[in-house]
């Protein structure tokens, strides 16, 4: 882990254990290698939470309207990659999948964007596709507590309790004889949904 990112780590995990009274769980079963991590998504807190509990450097998607000004700077310095708010573009693509080859673990969360209610919805095909594309372990994980923290609609977060929860890593079925691309890649998005609800 680079010295300013561990900094960057620590100082948010104080904050948010401060605040929020995070814990993890499930640390260990972070697999070595390239790994793509697969998360719930209902708050802002998600990826500062996830990347608190995650005790390997990790890299973030973030949508390219946030980099502006010193805010670009600061997302870039720690390993925020800029993308279209609907989906990763090519570029993005190519930059998650070289990290992935190099050994490196990415962040994502396959709903594509926060959750109205808190309550998991359906993955986006796109996860599937970079699944797919990446074969490398997908390791669940679940924020509970966020969005009672800071939900879409809130302007300032409460003080409630975080908890991540780690799953176990598992890699991605490869395809069925006369299998459809599109039905697979879903296939794949769903399986990533499925593994997120089963952790409590």
């Amino acid at each position: 882990m680079r010295p300013w990112y561990a900094a960057a780590r620590a100082l948010v995990r104080a904050c948010l254990r401060a605040c929020f009274r995070l814990r993890g769980e499930g640390a260990d079963r972070v697999p070595s290698g390239g790994f793509l991590i697969v998360s719930n998504h209902a708050s802002y807190l998600d990826p500062l939470a996830v990347g608190s509990v995650v005790p390997r450097e990790i890299h973030y998607l973030a949508r390219r309207s946030l980099f502006r000004g010193p805010m670009a700077v600061l997302l870039a310095s720690v390993n925020t990659i800029p993308t279209a708010r609907d989906q990763p573009e090519p570029s993005a693509l190519r930059k998650i999948l070289g990290l992935l080859a190099a050994g490196h673990g990415v962040l994502i969360f396959p709903e594509g964007t926060r959750s109205a209610d808190g309550k998991l919805q359906r993955a986006q095909p796109g996860a599937g596709f970079l699944a797919a594309q990446a074969r490398v372990p997908i390791l669940p994980v679940r924020v509970f507590g966020s969005f009672e923290a800071l939900p879409r609609s809130a302007r300032f977060p409460r003080c409630v309790p975080i908890r991540v929860v780690i799953g176990s890593p598992y890699l991605p079925r490869p395809i069925r004889e006369g299998e459809s691309k599109k039905d697979y890649y879903r296939s794949l998005a769903d399986e990533m949904i499925r593994r997120i609800g089963e952790l409590r």
